[in-house]
């Protein structure tokens, strides 16, 4: 599957994680308008005074994502399935839109030097270059303009700072007044700054794209630079000629928009229902879980509201805020309960609504943040003594990470018993700044300003590396004990692995399945010469082969596999002792050997073909005794360790089933009832996917994982679509029309000769045929889907546009 992401944010970065966590083998695209690789949008005022490096608040993406940078989206051809920029188309299966929000402004700047917004790296990198020796004007008093005025009054570049609010208030409209006073007066300690209450710009000059001089209500400040805070709207222009839209693009409660292959998150989405978009970075996390979710039609509970709780440090003050989604400021039940503390600078603002608190606000608060968030969502009566008997309940400091509920106290106690210093060594001990990122900075500070031992730190190191060596060897040594319990006349341990490495000749080619066993093993890949090692001297496995309805394409694959050959794999690693195809006995004698082996031995049954239910079996008769290819089937499939149905016609009937299927042709496992068959699809099925999942079960008893359908995950989880060298081709909607056109002669895709690998499953782009050389696609045959079973055959064989069959259907 194909997933485009379109955005560059936090919203954008976890959905991606995500999928390729649920779903790793999905094609997962990142596309960013910017020109830099995703980053944390909370700190921006870090790169304003050059204290951290983009590349210290650069989001982790798994290495897999691929991302598309300064690539602007202009459009969404929906019908197509396609987002289209200035220069480039992108198809998907499934779009998910993190654009997130686009900062409003009261004028155009787009071409003056002097203003900017705050809401990118670049306009972070304009405001830290353009500032000095100018009277900086800040319009708007929420959080971001308060964040910047922080930063600004720790930075000697501006001659002054003038914050504009055009009511009486800064942060929050609702925020009492003893709040705004301890803030304005904590701000204004630097005589550089004036906040102007009441206050709005009504005039400005303009020169060669420069302001030369700002006029408000009260006050005219010349040679300024103007910075907008004062609000912002969804970023989603793009899409409102393909969605439906009203603020934002309107999604249901699993984020699913108008079209059901596109998606929303963030702030970009709003829920038709109650109209509501997220301003939080939680509220975006839980929106993306449940979009992944549905997307990989995994069970999820629809996007609900919950509380929200924010942190703003700015100054010498710590501002909290705790939101119940009830809460609606224009309420006029709403109550204010205010318990303030002069001496310790601290303000806790509570608003309760029916006897239920809906909001709190704390400055310089030490209460328990994640109990006020609990009894607004759980709407439990309070009793307004409880808020001044607990004010100062929380022993363990502010509440740094709620999404983990890890508080201030807590870390540092971590930290000094861990011996931490640096973020990335955190990682084993807490999630905390790792589930949003938001608090991501604060915690690196923390551990930066928390005293440890260098040399305990060095010595907790080594013993938690050496630990994690241990741990991985002793996964290794249970897994060479399970084989060695298997196989005890040829055992190998973790002694031989350097012997192993030195004879190991780097330019060998190595087979492909060595290494996709070693990957579903979880070993490293320098452990692939000692699972090659371990298979050579494997114990040998009678297999009996069955042919029923066929053509016998899957074992002429198989005799022609190189790596291993037939000879090879029939001498040194199984006992193929029944095949009709390619034994030498025949007869009575070929009955008998058969009868042997299940009378005798443990065995592995391989079945290829179909089998024929009509007319009660009567179709396919086989042997002397002319038993029917079902009853055979079944007799033989009885004992066996194992039965894997090989080829598409082993699936479920393949060609032979294709309507009108007048021998009522099935699959293995219809035709024994049984769900535990393994199945190896295609027409015919690669030999390395057949030796691979036999020789994974015969070195340790157990098969690889399998997906829903019963195929292994290495060989079955990759799309023909997404791996195919003409993929770009489609992208850029150049098609073969015709054969031998000058498309077909530049290699252009063929989806509209009939190419069905949009549809299909295998790795065949991957592993190819042929020893590796080549594979119908290009050798200039679009793909038939053979792998997904005789719909291959009684659908995608009949018409070249499935999308225009189901479209007009």
């Amino acid at each position: 599957m194909r997933i485009l992401i379109v955005g560059g944010g936090i919203a954008a970065v976890y959905t991606a994680n995500k999928i390729k966590e649920l779903s790793p083998h999905s094609e997962v695209i990142i596309i960013s308008d910017e020109a830099y690789m995703p980053y944390d949008r909370i700190h921006l005022c870090r790169l304003v005074n050059k204290s951290t490096p983009l590349s210290d608040i650069t989001l982790e993406l798994d290495p897999h994502v691929k991302v598309e940078l300064n690539t602007k989206i202009t459009s969404i051809d929906a019908v197509s399935k396609r987002v289209i920029s200035e220069h480039a188309m992108f198809g998907y299966d499934k779009l998910i839109i993190a654009t997130g929000s686009k900062p409003r402004t009261l004028f155009n700047i787009d071409h003056l030097t002097n203003a900017s917004t705050f809401r990118s790296a670049d306009d972070s990198y304009k405001i830290s270059d353009e500032i000095k020796d100018k009277n900086v004007v800040i319009v708007g008093v929420g959080p971001i303009g308060l964040e910047l005025l922080d930063t600004l009054v720790g930075m000697k570049a501006p001659k002054s700072m003038t914050l504009i609010s055009r009511g009486e208030h800064l942060y929050d409209q609702n925020i009492d007044r003893n709040a705004i006073d301890l803030m304005q007066k904590a701000f204004t300690e630097d005589p550089r700054v004036q906040i102007l209450f009441n206050d709005e710009i009504i005039d400005k000059t303009i020169e060669d794209n420069f302001i030369t001089q700002i006029r408000t209500k009260q006050t005219i400040i010349d040679d300024p630079f103007v910075v907008f805070g004062v609000g912002i709207s969804p970023n989603i222009d793009f899409a409102k000629d393909s969605l439906q839209t009203d603020k934002g693009i309107l999604v249901n409660d699993t984020m699913q928009s108008s079209d059901s292959n596109i998606y929303a998150v963030g702030e970009a989405a709003q829920l038709s229902e109650s109209g509501f978009i997220t301003g939080h970075v939680k509220s975006c996390i839980d929106q993306s879980d449940i979009a992944v979710a549905t997307i990989l039609e995994q069970s999820t509970e629809p996007f609900i509201r919950e509380v929200s709780i924010d942190a703003l440090k700015v100054g010498s003050f710590m501002l909290n805020d705790v939101t119940s989604p009830s809460y609606d400021s224009k309420s006029i039940s709403n109550e204010t309960i205010l318990i303030t503390s002069k001496k310790e600078n601290r303000i806790d603002q509570y608003i309760v609504n029916e006897d239920k608190l809906v909001r709190f606000i704390g400055m310089n608060t030490n209460i328990d943040l994640l109990r006020l968030s609990q009894m607004m969502q759980k709407q439990e009566l309070v009793d307004p003594s409880y808020f001044y008997q607990n004010r100062l309940v929380s022993e363990r400091g502010p509440l740094i990470c709620s999404c983990e509920g890890s508080y201030e106290l807590d870390l540092i106690d971590m930290i000094k018993e861990n011996a931490v210093t640096s973020f990335p060594e955190l990682k084993p001990f807490t999630k905390a700044g790792r589930v949003c990122g938001r608090c991501k900075m604060m915690i690196s500070d923390l551990i930066s300003q928390t005293p440890v031992d260098p040399m305990e730190a060095k010595r907790l190191k080594e013993e938690r590396q050496k630990k994690e060596k241990e741990a991985e060897y002793a996964k290794i040594q249970a897994r060479i004990q399970k084989y060695n319990t298997l196989h005890p006349h040829n055992e190998i341990n973790t002694d031989n692995l350097e012997s192993a490495l030195e004879v190991f000749d780097k330019n060998r080619e190595f087979n492909k399945w060595v290494s996709m066993l070693t990957a579903d093993l979880k070993l490293h890949p320098e452990y692939e010469p000692l699972v090659k090692e371990g298979v050579e001297h494997l114990n040998k496995m009678p297999i009996i082969w069955l042919e029923l309805a066929d053509c016998s394409g899957n074992s002429e694959g198989f005799i022609k596999n190189v790596n291993p050959s037939v000879e090879d794999l029939i001498l040194d690693y199984i006992s193929l002792d029944y095949h009709e195809l390619l034994m030498a006995a025949s007869g009575d004698n070929s009955e008998n050997a058969l009868n042997s082996v299940i009378e005798n031995d443990q065995y592995i049954l391989m079945v290829e073909g179909a089998i024929p239910l009509g007319l009660e079996g009567n179709f396919l008769r086989i042997g002397a005794k002319g038993e029917t290819g079902v009853d055979l089937l079944k007799r033989v499939a009885k004992d066996a360790m194992a039965v894997f149905a090989i080829g598409s016609c082993a699936l479920d009937g393949g060609v032979v089933a294709a309507a009108p299927n007048p021998t009522g042709a099935v699959g293995v496992s219809e035709a024994l009832g049984r769900d535990d068959i393994i199945n190896l699809p295609g027409c015919p099925v690669n030999p390395i996917n057949i030796v691979g999942t036999l020789l994974h079960f015969l070195m340790f008893d157990e098969l690889p994982k399998l997906d829903t359908k019963n195929r292994p995950e290495w060989a079955y989880s990759y799309r023909i679509h997404d791996n195919c060298e003409r993929r770009g081709h489609y992208d850029m909607d150049e098609f073969v029309e015709e054969w031998g056109d000058e498309g077909a002669k530049k290699g252009w895709c063929l989806f509209h000769m009939g190419c069905k690998g949009p549809y299909a499953d295998l790795n065949c782009p991957l592993v190819k045929f042929n020893e590796g050389t080549s594979w119908p696609v290009q050798a200039g045959h679009g793909c038939i889907a053979c792998g997904q079973g005789k719909i291959a055959f009684d659908k995608y064989a009949n018409t070249r546009r499935v999308e225009e069959e189901e479209n007009e259907s």
